[in-house]
């Protein structure tokens, strides 16, 4: 198949829509809200799982979000949750090991050493895409260990 050939085919596989012009300013920039919204990585990275989380539909996120964020807040979106995974990752290992109670309420962790155990359960989670549950049960295993020194 010849580049030309391709590029036929091409052509009759993907039609070309033009949009219509748009009436005023508002519905411009609610059309480019859209377009950064329903982009395949938004939609996957961000869109998707977030609605899950919240228990809502995909459309239902996005109309909240296209409603609440300025256009450089949605541009910034994808890159912002992908940022935040490590530290809502660390937040949430330092609640489910009671790690505030062992640090700031008996003084028998420091804050290093929570901070150590975090960041090793984080990395296995995130970046070696160990399950949250099976991280979790192994930094108790070795928190417990570390506490009986």
């Amino acid at each position: 198949m010849t580049e030309e050939q391709f590029g036929d085919e091409l052509e009759e596989e993907f039609e070309y829509v033009k949009e219509e012009e748009a009436v005023n300013d508002e519905e411009l920039l609610l059309r480019m809200k859209k377009r950064i919204i329903k982009s395949y990585t938004c939609h996957k990275d961000v869109i998707i799982p977030f609605s899950e989380e919240l228990k809502i539909s995909p459309e239902e996120l996005e109309e909240i979000l296209m409603k609440r964020l300025d256009m450089s807040s949605l541009e910034a979106l994808q890159p912002r949750f992908e940022s935040s995974k490590f530290r809502c990752t660390k937040e949430r290992i330092h609640t489910d090991l009671r790690l505030c109670w062992l640090c700031d309420v008996i003084n028998i962790l420091t804050e290093d050493e929570a901070e150590e155990i975090k960041n090793k359960i984080t990395f296995e989670v995130i970046k070696e895409n160990k399950s949250y549950e099976n991280a979790l049960e192994d930094g108790k295993r070795e928190l417990l260990e570390y506490l009986k020194r």
